[in-house]
């Protein structure tokens, strides 16, 4: 059990860096982005979890298993004082490993925030993430998904690649939903990890 704790804690370190805070609607720009299709392979996905707090349904790639209730409120407590970085407040609400490969998924509400995140945020993020993995190399775009507005940021590093969206919607709260998976089974883990994105659906 702490050993699984442990590992949790060491694998949302480089997850839940993040330094900007709530963003001013009157500096959100609306413009068109390009709209983006997935192929999901059913075959590929765990169950679909239904969150009716952030409105959403998501299903987390095979084998990556949801942890409890218990050990998911252990490891927000311990991680609290990174989870808060002045007006943004992170708050992780499902957790899914795959305790073989140690490859993770987390899907957060970002609480504080109360607009639409704007087009400067991904800028803020890769600023962030090269300074703390400067030997890194940082991907960032934004796309449409169905109704939702997504800020993807891609870290490579030697030993992880970091797959972190940002999403939005008009009836959704605005959510994170982060991939990290290590180096080397990364292209056998990939055909799921893009199914799990496709299977991102409001939940009204």
């Amino acid at each position: 059990m702490k050993n699984r704790l442990g590992l949790l804690q060491l694998l949302l370190c480089g997850i839940t860096i993040i330094g900007f805070s709530g963003c001013d609607p009157s500096n959100t720009k609306k413009q068109p982005y390009e709209t983006l299709t997935f192929n999901v392979d059913e075959t590929q996905l765990e169950p679909v979890v239904r969150d009716t707090v952030l409105k959403i349904a998501i299903a987390a790639p095979k084998n990556w298993k949801q942890i409890d209730d218990s050990m998911l409120a252990q490891v927000v407590n311990k991680l609290e004082p990174q989870l808060t970085r002045q007006d943004l407040q992170i708050a992780p609400r499902w957790i899914f490993l795959n305790e073989g490969s140690r490859a993770m998924c987390v899907v957060s509400e970002l609480n504080s925030v109360e607009t639409a995140p704007d087009d400067t945020l991904l800028e803020t993020l890769t600023t962030a993430y090269q300074n703390q993995f400067p030997n890194a190399k940082v991907q960032q775009t934004i796309f449409m998904k169905d109704a939702f507005r997504i800020h993807q940021l891609m870290v490579i590093a030697a030993d992880f690649v970091l797959i972190k969206l940002i999403c939005d919607a008009p009836e959704t709260l605005v959510f994170a939903v982060d991939y990290r998976v290590p180096r080397d089974v990364y292209q056998t883990e990939l055909r799921a990890i893009e199914s799990s994105i496709g299977s991102i659906q409001p939940n009204l």
